[in-house]
C-alpha cells in the first residue's frame, strides 16, 4: 500500500462524501503513517538525515552510553566525555593527551602542552669546545684532517660547527674540503685554490640538532684533484653548543 495525495474536499459534488473517498484519505493514509519505513517514497520521508540543516539547533543533548564507541564514524558520550571512533578512539573532552594523540591542549612547554602564540626563543651559549686544530699532507685521497668527538648537555640543544681551514695553492691543482658530523657529510667544498701560489683561507659551517648527550664525531676531510704533490692542509674545528 503507497500513499495517496489527499483530494481537495471543496471540489466535492452534491458535497457528499463517499465511503470510498473515506477509505483512501483516511484509512487508507493512516496505514501507510502506520507502517512508516522512511523508505523515500510519498509520505515515508528519506532514508536518511544527509539534508538535516542545524543552524537553529540551541543544544545538543548525547543520552550517556557508559561505554566508549567502537566503529568507525561513532560519536558519543562515557560519563563526562565525548568520545569519536576512526581508526581509534579519540577523546574530544580530554585535555594534554600523550604526544602524537589529538586533544585539547593547555598552555605550556611539557611535551604534551601548546607553545602560547606570543612566546619568544632566548638563545644562550651553552658550552664551548674548540679543539686544538690539526693538520695533514693530503694528497689526491680524501684525508681526515681534524676530528672532535663531542657529547651535548641537552637532547633539546643545537650545535653550531665550524672549520677554518687553509693551505698553499698552485696552478697544478684544485681542493676539495667535506665536513662531516656523525659519518654523514653536511657540506662539500669542490675547485677550491688553482692560482699560482695563493696562501687560500676558508670556512665551513653548519648547525645540527644532535638530539642525544652521548658523544658525536664532528670531522674535516681534504683532498687533492691532483694525486701527486703533497699538500699540507691546516684546520680549526670549533663547536658551539646552544640552548634553545
Amino acid at each position: 500500500m503507497a500513499w495517496t495525495a489527499p483530494r481537495d474536499w471543496t471540489g466535492i459534488s452534491n458535497d457528499i462524501v463517499t465511503a470510498a473517498m473515506l477509505n483512501v484519505d483516511v484509512r487508507d493514509n493512516l496505514l501507510v503513517l502506520s507502517t512508516h519505513a522512511h523508505s523515500g517514497a510519498a509520505g515515508m520521508g528519506a532514508s536518511s538525515m544527509s539534508g538535516l540543516s542545524l543552524a537553529a539547533l540551541a543544544t545538543l543533548t548525547f543520552a550517556d552510553q557508559s561505554a566508549n564507541p567502537d566503529a568507525a564514524g561513532e560519536l558519543q558520550r562515557n560519563g563526562n566525555d565525548i568520545l569519536w571512533y576512526g581508526s581509534s578512539v579519540v577523546n574530544l573532552t580530554a585535555a594534554d593527551a600523550s604526544a602524537g594523540t589529538a586533544s585539547l591542549r593547555s598552555i605550556g612547554t611539557t611535551a604534551v602542552k601548546a607553545a602560547a602564540g606570543n612566546h619568544t626563543h632566548t638563545m644562550s651559549q651553552q658550552a664551548e669546545d674548540l679543539s686544538e686544530g690539526g693538520s695533514a699532507t693530503v694528497d689526491g685521497n680524501e684525508t681526515d684532517v681534524v676530528t672532535k668527538t663531542y657529547s651535548c648537555a641537552d637532547t633539546a640543544n643545537v650545535v653550531v660547527f665550524s672549520v677554518v681551514a687553509r693551505f698553499q695553492s698552485s696552478l697544478s691543482y684544485t681542493h676539495t674540503g667535506k665536513l662531516y658530523f656523525d659519518g654523514s657529510v653536511l657540506e662539500t667544498r669542490a675547485g677550491i685554490g688553482g692560482v699560482a701560489n695563493a696562501d687560500v683561507l676558508y670556512i665551513f659551517q653548519a648547525l645540527v640538532s644532535p638530539a642525544s648527550t652521548s658523544g658525536k664525531v664532528y670531522k674535516f676531510t681534504s683532498q687533492l684533484s691532483n694525486a701527486t704533490p703533497d699538500v699540507t692542509v691546516w684546520a680549526d674545528l670549533g663547536i658551539t653548543e646552544v640552548t634553545m
